[in-house]
């Protein structure tokens, strides 16, 4: 999974750890951690090139999850794009984000709101703010405290956002949001970052607008040419 995700300097980092949860959404039902129950392979996009695709194939054969990660060249944002293959029916897919802006955990401040008509999770502190967003919508949203109230406390007990929280005040939160799965259960995450919520949101908005494979090309054209 994706860790620490630096902006706007390369001492600054503002996520922990940013991943997948998939359950089959009873309680006391199937759980699994994308970073801990999964077998991974991860391979670069081309030579020379920092953007990866991560192959994660659940432990007990229940689901895989192809990713490509690379960040939009235009503007501050990491985009994933994620096809999600269940080998069972009825399995229900969640994002985790942990912030830690900047540096630390403590002070952080997440809420759920829309940005210009698109859904978003949102998190600031210490003079930096994240926004994320799915290109086919949430299901669900909520934000918490983290061992209290986060989504994981949630999905792990329920096995759904069964609890929805819209806002965590001044302290170690985590932003979680259920996948609004496609027919052809493939997805975009994009991930942004800026100065005030609304910049951040502003950027994920213009990233989603963009087809992912003309983001991937320009991504790889760049750093080869570089």
């Amino acid at each position: 999974i994706l860790n620490e995700i630096y902006y706007p300097r390369v001492d600054q980092a503002c996520t922990r750890d940013f991943g997948l949860i998939v359950t089959d959404g009873q309680p006391g039902g199937f759980f699994a951690e994308e970073k801990r129950d999964t077998a991974s392979r991860i391979t670069a996009l081309a030579d020379g090139v920092p953007g990866y695709r991560l192959s994660n194939t659940s432990r007990e054969g229940r689901f895989g999850i192809e990713k490509c990660v690379v960040s939009d060249a235009r503007r501050e944002v990491v985009l994933q794009h994620i096809d999600f293959n269940p080998n069972i029916s009825g399995l229900r897919v969640f994002a985790l984000l942990s912030p830690h802006l900047v540096n630390g955990g403590k002070h952080n401040t997440a809420w759920c709101a829309d940005y210009k008509g698109v859904e978003m999770l949102f998190a600031e502190g210490d003079g930096a703010a994240l926004a994320l967003a799915c290109s086919s919508g949430w299901a669900a949203r909520s934000v918490g405290f983290v061992g209290v109230s986060d989504g994981w406390q949630i999905l792990h007990r329920s096995g759904a956002l069964t609890d929805q929280y819209t806002r965590a005040a001044d302290g170690n939160v985590a932003l979680c949001g259920e996948i609004a799965l496609p027919p052809d259960n493939q997805f975009v995450l994009a991930l942004g970052f800026g100065r005030t919520w609304s910049e951040a949101g502003y950027r994920v908005r213009s990233a989603l607008q963009r087809p992912f494979v003309a983001a991937e090309a320009e991504y790889i054209a760049a750093w080869r040419g570089w």
